[in-house]
């Protein structure tokens, strides 16, 4: 999907799909749950991740004009500030909400946040871009603050977090505009491995999932009841991501601008809580990823429902 592509009405069958997606991640995390012997295979996460974002850029046109959009300055200042407040607000109550908080207020927008916002016929090409700046952005951002909200966490200021977050993001990224640029054939031919991405996605949810439960059952002595918490920050950040993005958006940049803020790449901070912190933070981005989802589902049926 290019960022010229027309504008379309969400279809029912688009919607149909939006659901039937939506219950295949929660069967992913739910075979999390009841078979986490998939644990010790976590690792593979973040490789998974780099092919993702891959297949995801590889029809990614940039324009410079609209990644240096003044419009995408509210977006990183509301990052910044949500993540601050929400690691403020979270130490009131454990370290560890503060940091589950802080993670899901500045995680970058979702690679699929652009296709929701074709369906809702909003501008693709500013949400592209803040697919783009948000993941540079929070790339360069997360191993340098983190440290100071987890002084015991694997992150350090030696900067060797800070490459390996930034080659998560910029190697797929990096690739795919080489290629469109220098074997434009080669990157028309590998789009049709796009949708082998979700599947991807769904077995890197499983793994993080079986990590998580695994973390929970044996090694953590932490009661269930903990869940509940990290639950409501994760329903409550998700509330007020989405719903800051339209306001600050307007009638006129709403669509988009929720979108940007608040559909968020949680598979990118899974992997940064089970790379430097501790699977049970991971819990975080996960519960997200069900409301973030029911949310667009909603969205979804809306649309197909408005005339025209």
């Amino acid at each position: 999907m290019g960022i010229g592509s027309g504008f379309r009405q969400a279809s029912h069958v688009e919607v149909v799909e939006a659901l039937t997606r939506s219950l295949c991640l929660f069967g992913s995390m739910a075979l999390g749950i009841l078979l986490p012997q998939g644990h010790g295979y976590a690792f593979l996460i973040r490789h998974l991740l780099m092919v993702i974002l891959f297949l995801s850029l590889l029809d990614l046109r940039i324009d410079h004009k609209t990644a240096l959009s003044p419009r995408l300055g509210p977006i990183l200042a509301m990052m910044m500030a949500l993540s601050g407040l929400a690691a403020w607000v979270g130490h009131w109550f454990s370290p560890d909400l503060a940091l589950v908080a802080f993670l899901l207020a500045m995680a970058p927008t979702a690679a699929a946040a652009p296709v929701m916002t074709e369906f809702l016929q909003g501008r693709v090409d500013y949400v592209m871009a803040s697919v783009v700046v948000t993941s540079i952005f929070s790339a360069i951002v997360l191993p340098l603050a983190l440290p100071l909200l987890s002084p015991q966490s694997q992150m350090g200021f030696d900067l060797s977090a800070l490459v390996t977050t930034l080659t998560v993001i910029l190697v797929p990224l990096g690739v795919a505009q080489l290629l469109r640029r220098l074997l434009p054939m080669v990157a028309e031919g590998l789009l049709p491995l796009k949708r082998a991405s979700f599947y991807l996605w769904m077995l890197a949810l499983y793994l993080a999932t079986a990590r998580a439960t695994f973390f929970i059952e044996v090694e953590s002595d932490a009661p269930l009841t903990t869940l509940i918490p990290i639950a409501l920050v994760s329903l409550a950040l998700c509330t007020v991501n989405f719903s800051l993005g339209r306001w600050l958006g307007g009638y006129e940049w709403g669509q988009e601008m929720g979108q940007s803020l608040g559909q968020k790449n949680t598979l990118f901070t899974i992997w940064i809580c089970l790379t430097f912190l501790t699977p049970a933070i991971a819990l975080g981005p996960m519960f997200y990823i069900l409301f973030q989802n029911l949310y667009n589902s909603y969205l979804l049926a809306h649309a197909a429902r408005q005339p025209g």
